[in-house]
Order: structure tokens, then sequence, then C-alpha cells
């Protein structure tokens, strides 16, 4: 079983709304590139051929994809992934096989290319990995979330959406707390570690995503000193290099749940462990905020 994501934002005609089609009205998932077709219903073998004559010039980058992964790649018990109207996430699992929609809701729609989905709404980012989160910032339509915390929440999710075992859950693995936390959840893991463990205030009038440099302003409880930190999710590498235009007396403490840094060793620039956070994170369960303390549970 693999877990996806899709982008439900093609173009569609004026007052054609794709995800109201998707999650409620059809209860399918799918992708555009229509062809006027000849028979109906329309074979795989009839769409490819007259489709790769239409979309294979290059500006239509992706849609070979985006097709191989619907038609062929995604399997009946699939799980994926969607954002809905306000921010809201859905899960879903695959039920048919791929089919032509030759419907007008969904010619309008530019949803043709589809299958069957047993659509579940999830709710907002708080209750969303967030290694799910960052998988929806690549364009790419389609997109398989390769992540073995991820399959196994989204089984235990669904699961518990259905009332039911439809998946076995798998419980022996180790899970990765980093791929459940948002990068926010990973600033606060920082934000926290830092003033327990190292006796650092937050300033929290500079909790502002107005710099590109740092995510907030610490102070040391007894020296004054100030620090800031930079936080890096997935498989990012942090730069020892990359803050020359602050203070030298700063200290700069540099989290990438990846563990990568490269760049020179400088006496200001601290960096810091995937390891020792999540560490902390386990033994200091009780001063986390309350959705960072279920993710902690789901991976004991």
């Amino acid at each position: 079983m693999n877990v996806w994501r899709i982008h439900l934002k093609a173009d569609s005609q004026e007052g054609s709304d794709q995800r109201k089609l998707c999650l409620e009205d059809k209860r399918i998932v799918g992708v555009g590139w229509p062809i006027e077709y000849k028979n109906i219903p329309v074979t795989w073998d009839e769409y490819w051929e007259t489709a790769k004559e239409i979309y294979v010039d290059s500006a239509y980058y992706g849609w070979s994809t985006a097709l191989e992964a619907m038609k062929n790649h995604i399997q009946v018990d699939d799980l994926i992934w969607t954002r809905g109207w306000h921010g809201n996430y859905f899960l879903g699992r695959i039920i048919s096989e791929w089919y032509y929609e030759t419907s007008e809701t969904c010619a309008k729609a530019d949803i043709v290319n589809v299958r069957k989905c047993d659509w579940h709404e999830i709710g907002t980012v708080e209750s969303v990995p967030g290694k799910v989160v960052s998988c929806f910032v690549p364009p790419l339509t389609v997109q398989r979330i390769k992540d073995a915390t991820i399959n196994e929440f989204s089984k235990r999710t669904y699961n518990k959406k259905v009332g039911y075992e439809f998946y076995k859950v798998d419980n022996s693995g180790e899970r990765d707390i980093f791929a459940l936390l948002s990068t926010d959840g990973c600033e606060d893991a920082l934000g926290i570690y830092l003033q327990v463990m190292h006796d650092y205030l937050i300033v929290p009038s500079s909790c502002k995503k107005y710099t590109m440099a740092y995510e907030f302003v610490l102070k040391h409880r007894d020296t004054g000193k100030n620090a800031v930190v930079q936080v890096k999710t997935g498989g990012i590498s942090l730069n020892r290099d990359g803050y020359p235009d602050l203070d030298p007396d700063t200290n700069i403490f540099l989290f990438a749940t990846s563990g990568q840094y490269y760049g020179e060793p400088k006496a200001n620039v601290k960096t810091i462990s995937p390891e020792e956070i999540r560490k902390f994170l386990y033994e200091q369960t009780h001063l986390l905020p309350s959705k960072m303390k279920e993710w902690i549970e789901l991976t004991r």
C-alpha cells in the first residue's frame, strides 16, 4: 500500500467547483487533459494514442507523469491526500481502476482521468503530519509520499474514520517524529528546548515571518546575549556560512531535521542534532503543546 498526494486545482470552466465535484458529488479523484473520443467507454489505448498527439508539446509538461500515476502506479486501496476549500485536508482510499469520465460536469471541471475514491475530511493543518503538508509545496500534480511513518499514520487515520481496522497497522517499526511535526512544530520544539536546556528566553515580537535569515530572536536569561535560530525540515541542509550580516557576538542555533550541515565551523554557530531534539521531546513531553504530545504518543 502506497500513500499519495494530489493537487485538485486544474483549470475548469466558470461556475465549476472541482473540489466539490471530487470530494462530495462524484467521490472521485482525477486529473484533466481531455480528448475528443469516439467510443464510450473510452479505453486506455484510445485515450493514450489521442492524448499524446495533443499534449506531447512541452507546454503540457507533467501530463504524462500525472497520467501514468493515475492509470498505472496508483493501485486500488492506496491512500491519497488532498486539500479542500479552506485549508482543510482530506484522505481517501482508491476503490476503482482508472476510467475516462465522460459526463459534462467532469468535462467542465477538467477532471476526466479518474479513479473512484472513498474520501474523508481529516481537518486543518494542525491535524495533518508535517511531511504531508510539505509535500503540497511542489507543483507536480500527483506525487507519492515515500515515508514509512506517513504510511502507518495514514492507515491508522483511515481506520479511525471508517470505524474498523481496514488496514493492518504495523506498530513494531520505528516512527520518525520529524515526519509528523510541521515546520512550525519543529520551530516550537527548538524554541522550547533552548528555553529549558540553555536558559534562553524567546522575544515574542520577533516571532514573525518578516525575515528569511532566522525564525525568532532569543535573549539569554543570565548574560543577556542575543541568539537567533534557523530551522529546516525534510532533506534540506543548513549552511554555517549563511549569516554574514548578523552581529558576530550573536549566537546562531541551526537545526536541520536531516542532521546535515555544511560550511566552516564558527564559534557563534551552534548546530543541533535531530537526536538531541528527539531525546528532549520524549523526556520532556509534559512541556509540549497538546498537538505535539499527540504526535509523540503515536511514535513511542
